[in-house]
């Protein structure tokens, strides 16, 4: 019986030392543990970078979000402690603080963040404390009201209190405004 002849193929160059092909290894599995290629490591560089982008980017937006509801919440903490200082004030038939007095102006405006009528001269910047000081923070915030008389016996009173401050990143005026009722102190 006659055999064929065998061939006998030179191992590449690359695999001759190691003796990998020897040991029964593949071509593929050697060319997985030589590493990756330069496009796999672009590829992969190219997509961490795009995702930190638009983390940052969320991260830009939750801190100007934070920023609003902290400046909002100040304006609605301001609303409502001038609210209570009106509310307070001692209003008699006999007796009417200025602070409760109806200016008669009409307070109704194309523009929603207009001042209202008090204080005369229009409001002051105040802090978060409600102070001018710049100890407890810039004055940023401005706080008006109106009166409105809801009788012709000026029994009780329509309350309305703003509070505005300036979002400088939009430029545009933002705020909280918050109305009550007042009835006069009995005498």
């Amino acid at each position: 019986m006659m055999f064929p002849k065998m061939r006998v193929m030179a191992r590449p160059s690359a695999l001759r030392g190691a003796g990998l092909l020897a040991r029964g290894r593949s071509s593929a599995a050697v060319r997985a543990r030589d590493g990756f290629t330069l496009v796999e490591a672009l590829i992969a560089t190219a997509l961490l970078g795009f995702s930190l982008i638009v983390m940052f980017g969320f991260h830009s937006q939750a801190v100007r979000s934070n920023m609003h509801a902290r400046k909002i919440t100040d304006c609605t903490y301001l609303a409502q402690l001038q609210m209570e200082r009106l509310i307070a004030l001692p209003w008699t038939d006999t007796s009417r603080p200025t602070a409760l007095t109806d200016l008669g102006s009409d307070s109704s405006s194309s523009d929603s963040w207009a001042d209202l009528p008090h204080p005369a001269g229009g409001p002051t910047a105040v802090n978060a404390s409600y102070t001018t000081d710049t100890d407890d923070g810039n004055p940023t915030y401005f706080v008006s009201w109106d009166i409105e008389e809801m009788d012709a016996d000026a029994t009780w009173l329509r309350l309305r209190v703003r509070c505005k401050y300036k979002d400088k990143a939009f430029n545009v005026w933002k705020g909280t405004s918050i109305s009550s009722y007042r009835f006069r102190d009995p005498s």
